[in-house]
C-alpha cells in the first residue's frame, strides 16, 4: 500500500490496481524518448518524470505538460507515522560532526547563512578522496567551528545551528 500527495493536496490510497478502495484501469510503457504512455480508464496520456527527490520521497512529473508534485509514502513510512514516528516528529539537527579524520578543503558557510536540506556545507579530504558535507535538513548556520585546511579528528564538531 501506497500514500499519494499531489501537489500538497489531493491525497490517495493506492493498493495495486486500487486508488481509494475504487478498481482503476492503468496501462503504461515506457517509451524510445524516455517518456511513458499512459491509459487510464481509457484516457490516453503522456508522462515524464522530470526529477525524483529519493530524500523527501518526492517525485516531479508533467503529464499531458502539466505539471504535478507527488510526494510518496510507503507501508514503512505509513507504519512509523502511525507510531508517530515521521518525519515531522524528526529530531531537529543541531551540529554536524566528522563522519571521519581528515583535511578542511573548502567552507561554503558561515555564521548566520540559512541552509537548504542537501545544500554543500563543506568539502573534506580523507585518503586522498573529497568527501561533501551536506545539510540534513534546512537550518540557520549558528557557528563554524573549524577552518580551512585544519585537520579534524572523527565525530569533531564542525558546524553548529540555531
Amino acid at each position: 500500500m501506497y500514500k499519494a500527495i499531489v501537489n500538497n493536496d489531493h491525497q490517495f490510497e493506492i493498493d495495486g490496481k486500487k486508488v481509494n478502495g475504487s478498481d482503476v484501469d492503468i496501462d503504461m510503457q515506457l517509451l524510445p524518448d524516455g517518456k511513458y504512455h499512459l491509459l487510464l480508464n481509457n484516457q490516453s496520456m503522456t508522462a515524464e518524470v522530470v526529477s525524483i527527490n529519493r530524500n523527501s520521497k518526492t517525485v516531479e512529473l508533467s503529464i499531458d505538460q502539466q505539471s504535478f508534485s507527488v510526494v510518496v509514502e510507503d507501508d514503512f513510512d505509513l507504519l512509523l507515522s502511525k507510531m508517530g514516528m515521521d518525519k515531522s516528529a524528526a529530531q531537529v539537527v543541531k551540529e554536524i560532526k566528522s563522519p571521519m579524520p581528515g583535511l578542511v578543503l573548502d567552507i561554503l558557510v558561515k555564521s548566520g547563512d540559512t541552509v537548504e536540506e542537501g545544500q554543500t556545507l563543506m568539502v573534506l579530504e580523507a585518503m586522498k578522496m573529497e568527501n561533501v558535507i551536506a545539510a540534513p535538513s534546512s537550518a540557520t548556520v549558528s557557528e563554524v567551528l573549524v577552518k580551512k585546511q585544519e585537520k579534524v579528528d572523527k565525530n569533531q564538531i564542525l558546524i553548529k545551528f540555531d
